[in-house]
């Protein structure tokens, strides 16, 4: 039984930080993540929600968000389409974006920094513009 709660707070901590250092920095910062604790925790108290429970809410939120973030990439047009739908984009070889006119890209994956499906971002608007396939 002491493994199991052992486990259940390393994962425990692997969530919050997760929350701490990707999601809640951009809302609200470290007062987001304090409230995000103490919410947290209370609710694990009042429901006396098992660490099983936690684990298969974990899983459930990670499986929306990565559906989420394909369905989204899906939508995105490839290159040649980005292209053909927005004449004079690519100019002096550089390709533009199509939203503000700047040539800042950057591309980032979709799952992470060694995701083979990824899409270019512009650094000016952060708008998303097409994706591509790394082979």
């Amino acid at each position: 039984m002491i493994v199991f709660e052992v486990i259940g707070g390393l994962i425990l901590f692997a969530f919050l930080s997760l929350m701490s250092f990707i999601i809640l920095p951009s809302l609200l910062g470290c007062f987001g993540f304090i409230l995000f604790l103490i919410v947290f925790i209370a609710l694990m108290v009042a429901f006396s929600a098992s660490i099983g429970w936690f684990i298969v809410f974990v899983i459930a939120c990670y499986a929306v968000v990565a559906v989420i973030r394909v369905i989204r990439y899906s939508q995105l047009p490839d290159y040649d389409r980005y292209l053909t739908e927005n004449l004079n984009i690519y100019n002096d070889g550089q390709v533009h974006c199509c939203n503000c006119g700047s040539n800042q890209l950057m591309h980032v994956g979709l799952f992470g920094l060694r995701s083979k499906l990824r899409y270019y971002i512009c650094m000016s608007c952060r708008k998303h513009l097409y994706r591509f396939k790394v082979l």
